[in-house]
C-alpha cells in the first residue's frame, strides 16, 4: 500500500497542502507499495508557474489576530474506468467527492505556526461497498534560533482507505482497507556559514483495521501495524555560490506489532516455519553523497548516489541491499512555462505474499504461500506547467514506477500520465478538470490493469 512517512519530506504524509492551494497536480502512477523511507527527498525545487503567488487570485483568508485562516470547500465528480483495478472484467461506475478543508497560519515576523484539516467523503453511484470517508490534520511550526538556524516541528493524524490497486490490498475484501496513519517529525537546521547542517527524524505509526469477505470470513490486516523510525543527518558545503555538495547518511528501525498471519500455520513441518519468527521487523541504513545545482537563476537541480541495506529480522525476507540514486530538475522555461523531473530508486515497504512455487499443499497446509520482504523500487516522473491565461493554468506529467519485489519472482511496472486544467474565476471560485491514465504490466498472472480517471470539480474557499 502506498503510504508515505519518510524525511525531509517532513512526514509527508502527514503535511497537507492548505485549502486555499490554487492547484494540485494528481500523481500520474499510482505506485505501489510506495517508499516508506523517502530517501529520494531532495532540497527544495523552488517556485514553479503553478506554485507562486497570484495577488490576484489567491483568497484573501479571515484574519484572527495575527493567524490567517482559510476555510474552504471542493465539490467533484469522477468516473472511474476500472473501480476494482482488475485485467479483466473492468467495472466503471461514476462517485461524488465532498472534501472540506481548513488551514489556519500565523502571520510573524519570526517563528512560524500552522494547522490544516482536511476531509474527503466518496461516495459512488452504484459500487456503495467503494463509499469511504478519509480525513487528515497536521500541525506544524518553525522555531527561529537565529537567522540561518531554526528547528521544524511536525505532527498529524491521517484516516484513510487502501486503494484497491495496490498488490496489498486483498481482493476477496468487501470494503476497501481502512487503515491509520500518526506521525512526528523533528528537525534541526543550521546554515550560517558555507558547512550546513541539518538532522532529520520521523517516527510514524500505521494501524489497519481488519476487514470481512462479502460472506463474512475474516481478512485479517491488523498484522501489517507497525511503527516506522527514520533518523537523517546531513552535511553540506557550499564550495562555489549556487553549488553545494551534501553527504548524507540514513538510518530506519521498522517495529511490526504482530507476526504475518498469513505465513502462520499449526504445522510444525510447515517449510516456512520452522521456529522462526515471521515478524517482518527490519532496520536499515543508506548513505548517500550529492549536490546540489544551480546552473542558473531558471535552472536549479539536486542529484545523489548511494548506497542502501535493508536487514530483517527473521529469515523468512531475504535482506536487500543495491545502489541508492536519486533527484530532481527545475527548469523555468519562461516566465509562463515550468518543467520538472524527479527520479529514485529505495525500498519500499510491502506485506505481499504469493503462492509458494514447488511446494505441495497438504491438509495443515492448503496453500502454501511466500512474503515479499520489500520492493526495490525505481521511479521516474516529468512534469509540465503552462499559465496560457493569468487565471487557466494548464499541467501534464507522465511517470514510471518498476517495483521489483525481494523474496518472490514479481516485478511490476506502473506508466501514467495526466492532463489538468484550473481556471480561477477569482479569489473564491476555482474550477478544475483532469484526466489520468494509468497501466501496470505484472509478470503474476492478472496482477496487471488498464485505468482511465476523469475528474471535474470546484473549489469554493476564502
Amino acid at each position: 500500500m502506498k503510504v508515505s512517512g519518510g524525511v525531509c519530506i517532513s512526514a509527508c504524509a502527514l503535511v497537507i497542502a492548505s485549502g486555499h492551494a490554487i492547484a494540485q497536480i494528481p500523481a500520474p502512477v499510482p505506485a505501489y507499495p510506495g517508499n516508506a523511507l523517502g530517501p529520494a527527498a531532495v532540497g527544495p525545487e523552488g517556485t514553479t508557474v503553478l506554485s507562486r503567488p497570484r495577488p490576484d487570485y489567491d483568497p484573501l483568508g479571515i484574519r484572527l489576530g495575527s493567524f490567517i485562516v482559510h476555510p474552504s470547500i471542493g465539490l467533484t465528480e469522477t468516473y472511474d474506468s476500472n473501480v476494482f483495478a482488475t485485467q479483466t472484467g473492468a467495472i466503471s461506475d461514476f462517485y461524488t467527492t465532498e472534501s472540506p478543508g481548513i488551514s489556519v497560519a500565523s502571520d510573524w515576523n519570526r517563528h512560524s505556526l500552522a494547522f490544516t484539516a482536511n476531509g474527503q467523503f466518496k461516495q459512488y453511484v452504484s459500487r456503495t461497498s467503494e463509499n469511504v470517508n478519509n480525513a487528515t490534520t497536521d500541525m506544524r511550526g518553525r522555531y527561529d534560533i537565529s537567522n540561518g538556524q531554526y528547528f521544524i516541528a511536525d505532527g498529524g493524524y491521517a484516516l484513510q482507505h487502501e486503494d484497491r490497486s495496490s498488490p496489498d490490498a486483498n481482493v476477496n475484501a468487501a470494503h476497501p482497507t481502512e487503515y491509520h496513519v500518526t506521525g512526528g517529525y523533528l528537525a534541526y537546521v543550521r546554515e550560517l556559514t558555507r558547512i550546513g547542517l541539518r538532522v532529520d527524524g520521523t517516527i510514524t505509526s500505521y494501524d489497519f483495521n481488519n476487514q470481512f469477505t462479502n460472506t463474512g470470513i475474516l481478512v485479517p490486516e491488523q498484522d501489517r501495524d507497525r511503527i516506522e523510525y527514520v533518523v537523517a543527518p546531513r552535511v553540506s558545503y557550499e564550495f562555489v555560490p549556487g553549488y553545494q555538495a551534501f553527504v548524507r547518511v540514513l538510518g530506519n528501525l521498522r517495529q511490526y506489532n504482530q507476526q504475518d498471519q498469513t505465513l502462520l500455520h499449526p504445522d510444525p513441518a510447515d517449510f516456512r516455519i520452522q521456529d522462526q519468527s515471521a515478524r517482518r521487523n527490519s532496520k536499515g541504513y543508506e548513505v548517500d553523497a550529492g549536490t546540489a545545482i544551480e546552473i542558473t537563476r531558471i535552472v536549479t537541480a539536486e542529484i545523489y548516489i548511494g548506497f542502501l541495506h535493508q536487514e530483517y529480522q527473521s529469515p523468512l525476507f531475504p535482506d536487500v541491499n543495491g545502489p541508492a540514486f536519486g533527484g530532481n530538475l527545475l527548469w523555468n522555461v519562461t516566465p509562463l512555462t515550468s518543467l520538472k523531473g524527479s527520479f529514485s530508486q529505495s525500498v519500499a515497504e510491502t506485506t505481499l505474499v504469493v503462492l509458494a512455487p514447488n511446494v505441495a499443499p497438504t491438509p495443515l497446509n492448503p496453500i502454501p504461500q511466500v512474503a515479499a520482504s520489500a520492493s526495490r523500487e525505481t521511479n521516474v516522473l516529468l512534469t509540465a506547467e503552462h499559465e496560457l491565461l493569468r487565471n487557466l493554468l494548464l499541467s501534464g506529467s507522465v511517470g514510471y514506477v518498476h517495483d521489483d519485489y525481494r523474496g518472490i519472482t514479481r516485478t511490476d511496472n506502473t506508466y501514467g500520465a495526466d492532463i489538468g486544467a484550473r481556471y480561477l474565476m477569482n479569489r473564491n471560485i476555482r474550477l478544475t478538470a483532469d484526466v489520468s491514465y494509468s497501466k501496470r504490466d505484472s509478470n503474476v498472472p492478472n496482477a496487471g490493469y488498464d485505468r482511465v480517471i476523469g475528474i471535474v470539480g470546484a473549489t469554493v474557499g476564502f
